[in-house]
């Protein structure tokens, strides 16, 4: 417990010393102490990609599959084979967005598919609420303005 908490304060100086070396503005040094704080607060400082690097792929796949259940039974991937399931399981990676963060914005080339898989997002266009996309209850939900 005591590691973990070193840890946490060793990478938020490295955090501070870097947006005071680099002279970052309040705003974006705002953005990126939240999002540390959040990601922390969540994995408790642990990311599964690195720390399952070194496992053997067989391994790695069945863990991925077990961490990534809930997205894989999703009706987009239905028809999928285990086998696929199990190779998209590898590539898949949390992401989180602390409130106020934009996920994605109009013209952005996209590099990834996003599922909601905890909280909410608000789908805006010119500053107005078109969508609001998340759970609740565990179940998908859809609300249009």
């Amino acid at each position: 417990m005591y590691s973990r908490r070193s840890l946490y304060h060793t990478r938020m100086n490295d955090l501070k010393d870097f947006i005071r070396v680099h002279r970052l503005p309040q705003q974006l040094k705002q953005r990126m102490l939240e999002y540390f704080q959040t990601t922390w607060s969540v994995n408790n400082g642990i990311d599964a990609n690195e720390l399952l690097h070194d496992f053997p792929d067989e391994l790695r796949a069945d863990i991925a599959m077990h961490l990534n259940k809930d997205i894989l039974q999703l009706p987009v991937f239905k028809g999928a084979s285990r086998g696929c399931l199990r190779s998209l399981s590898l590539h898949i990676k949390t992401s989180f967005c602390v409130p106020g963060e934009y996920l994605i914005r109009q013209g952005d080339a996209l590099h990834a598919n996003y599922f909601v898989c905890s909280g909410s997002l608000e789908v805006l266009k010119d500053s107005m609420v078109l969508a609001i996309l998340g759970l609740f209850n565990d179940k998908p939900m859809k609300k249009y303005v």
